[in-house]
């Protein structure tokens, strides 16, 4: 059943709508009920045209397979966003991402067409991650518009919300924040759902006995093989332990680095790396349990730049956490703060190889990790930090 023009409290633009984003509508439409996730994501769409006080709508689905596919899906979420929020109430807010690319200058046409408020959260600070990565020239055209796009969509928002403390910093250096109404940028960390990922012990496990990584020490990659991510450092340490039985890499995801890793395999002759694509929603409590070291990798330049919402999973799911990230970065402090693991600069292969061989090796000390790990999950980034979000708004929504 589709949401009707007079019902929608709070719209929610968001095409890659994961559990993260899909929890946080849906703890804040109850708050405001009714509100609309519009969405091409495969996994929420199939739960239905409502959960709770959240209405569900499909959009056009997010195309991975090349540069221009992405940037072509992204578009047609974009202009598919416009019209269809054109049809709902004004009176409506616009809870916007940052991506895809155009997507929060949606909110500066809104505002000075219609009158209509809108807020935005911004998880990763583009371009300049793909700036810093090499990928965009500083002085290019797409970076210079993508700057002013972004500098009009955030200082006509009512708020801007990012998710590290540190982004919010560099953030706040980008555009004139006291033109919004909050007046500064507002950080909230992200979090994942202690009560539906949580540890599960992988002799009682279907995807750990299906993939044969009972008796390993695991090594898992889940997520996104963006540009940003430094796929390289994990793949040369599973290199460097290709003798090593007892330890195995599972590289579960897709993205423009999906090549790299699936040649390194081939030529390398990678026994000990399993390759699977993106996994479907429901395994997620299966599958991440699995792993007994969790790897976050950062490519050296986007510390500051991205908080990858995949740790907070990890750390719901009792994995010791690999930082792969420059010891300035949010990452590695989070490491260091919840001593969950550790943590090692871009592209240092022999320091990635010594832990994990000491991991191995010392049995208590990796519990010791994933008991950590869980309990700054359940105290620090559970579900709960979703009320933050709605302290905020309060202000904004009668």
């Amino acid at each position: 059943m589709k949401a009707t023009i007079r019902e929608v409290k709070i719209i929610f633009p968001c095409q890659m709508a994961g559990p993260l984003f899909r929890e946080l509508a849906g703890d804040i439409s109850k708050k405001w009920p009714p509100g609309l996730l519009y969405t091409g994501y495969p996994d929420t769409i199939k739960k239905g045209s409502q959960i709770g006080s959240l209405y569900i709508e499909a959009g056009p689905k997010y195309q991975r397979k090349s540069k221009l596919t992405r940037l072509l899906s992204g578009l047609h979420f974009m202009f598919s966003t416009l019209l269809r929020c054109w049809r709902l109430p004004r009176s409506s807010l616009l809870f916007l991402m940052s991506t895809p690319l155009c997507l929060g200058i949606i909110g500066y046409l809104f505002k000075h067409l219609r009158g209509q408020h809108y807020v935005v959260l911004v998880y990763d600070i583009y371009p300049d991650t793909l700036v810093r990565c090499g990928v965009l020239k500083k002085s290019g055209l797409v970076t210079q518009l993508w700057r002013r796009m972004n500098r009009l969509a955030w200082e006509n928002a009512d708020i801007v919300f990012t998710i590290g403390d540190k982004m919010a910093e560099n953030l706040e250096r980008r555009f004139d924040v006291t033109k919004t109404v909050a007046g500064k940028v507002i950080s909230i960390h992200n979090w994942a759902n202690t009560e539906w990922i949580k540890p599960v012990a992988k002799i009682d496990n279907e995807f750990a006995i299906e993939h044969g990584q009972v008796e390993k020490l695991t090594v898992m990659y889940s997520g996104n093989l963006g540009n940003t991510h430094d796929i390289e450092t994990i793949l040369a340490a599973a290199k460097e332990l290709r003798e090593q039985d007892s330890i195995h890499f599972m590289i579960i995801g897709e993205g423009a680095k999906g090549k790299i890793v699936e040649q390194s395999k081939l030529k390398d002759n990678l026994e000990n790396l399993t390759i699977l694509p993106i996994q479907p929603e429901s395994l997620l409590p299966l599958s991440l349990p699995t792993a007994d070291i969790s790897v976050i990798a950062l490519a050296k330049g986007s510390e500051g730049f991205s908080v990858p919402s995949k740790t907070h999973y990890y750390m719901a799911a009792g994995s010791a956490l690999l930082g792969i990230c420059d010891q300035s970065s949010e990452i590695a402090q989070m490491i260091n703060k919840y001593d969950c693991g550790f943590s090692v600069r871009p592209s240092d292969v022999d320091s990635v190889v010594s832990n994990m061989l000491g991991l191995l090796n010392d049995k208590a000390t990796l519990q010791y990790y994933k008991a950590n790990s869980r309990r700054a999950a359940e105290q620090y980034h559970s579900r709960k930090n979703t009320h933050y979000y709605i302290d905020a708004l309060a202000s904004l929504i009668n």
